[in-house]
């Protein structure tokens, strides 16, 4: 009987050590999941002050232009952009000036389009600006190291530029028909879709670069007759980092002395 007794109060024992240490980890656990969860909360805390602090950093930031004729004022003779080359064009056409000052329900559906593509979509902007419609070829033939003549990409409007610190490259930009283009400002660019803003940034890795703003056209493989059709309006490349998400507009140039800071907007020219 005795060493019945003993074993029954040793399993007693045992199990109220064996609860002691379930409620002992228990509180460990609580402990430590308040301890993390607190800790989770200070981080995201944290963590929300740094974005909002770098969100109002990049909406401080100054930003100008280098690139000319973000308006796409057309050259004298009506057939092209002033200061910007054409690449591999087939045609272009001024399709709308887009007018400040004008009720938004007294513009067109295309005006509207593209402004609202910049959160513009009312009667006061910064000032007046153009859509061009523009075809460009699928590709180009090039002389290759062995004499043979072969297809590659085609590219489309373009300047030229220098590249000492990181800039950002985008215009409004909608696709008609035909293979969709790639890079520099049309980066983003959807098949069929509305106007919308596309592009991105541009970084560099030595201060005394250059680059051409050019959109590639990959259509090697089609038929020559397969061009690309897009619209475009308030192309750019300008200095720092834009979020063009939510910020693309018109900017100040950045250029020399023979054209002003803010150039000249362009007026109606057709019917």
């Amino acid at each position: 009987m005795a060493l019945e007794h003993d074993i029954a109060s040793l399993v007693e024992a045992s199990e109220a050590l064996t609860s002691t240490v379930d409620n002992k980890i228990q509180s460990i656990d609580s402990a430590l999941s308040a301890a993390l969860s607190a800790s989770e909360t200070k981080a995201n805390q944290h963590l929300a002050k740094v974005d909002a602090q770098l969100s109002r950093y990049t909406e401080s930031q100054s930003h100008f232009r280098v690139t000319k004729n973000q308006a796409l004022v057309p050259k004298e003779d009506g057939s092209f952009p002033k200061d910007w080359s054409a690449g591999y064009l087939k045609q272009a056409r001024l399709v709308e000036t887009v007018e400040t000052g004008v009720e938004p329900q007294n513009r067109t559906d295309l005006a509207r389009e593209f402004l609202r593509a910049i959160g513009s979509d009312t009667k006061y902007f910064a000032k007046n600006f153009n859509i061009w419609e523009m075809e460009y070829l699928p590709y180009r033939n090039v002389t290759n190291e062995n004499g043979d003549t072969v297809k590659t990409y085609s590219y489309m409007m373009y300047q030229y530029l220098r590249r000492p610190t990181y800039v950002t490259c985008a215009a409004v930009v909608k696709h008609i028909r035909g293979a969709v283009p790639t890079a520099f400002w049309c980066s983003g660019l959807e098949a069929n879709a509305p106007a919308k803003v596309c592009g991105g940034g541009i970084s560099h890795s030595n201060r005394n670069l250059y680059t051409h703003c050019h959109p590639y056209i990959h259509g090697k493989d089609l038929d020559l007759s397969e061009t690309t059709v897009i619209q475009i309006a308030l192309p750019a490349v300008v200095t720092g980092n834009v979020p063009i998400a939510n910020a693309w507009g018109q900017f100040p140039y950045l250029g020399d002395s023979a054209v002003s800071a803010y150039e000249h907007q362009p007026t109606p020219t057709l019917p």
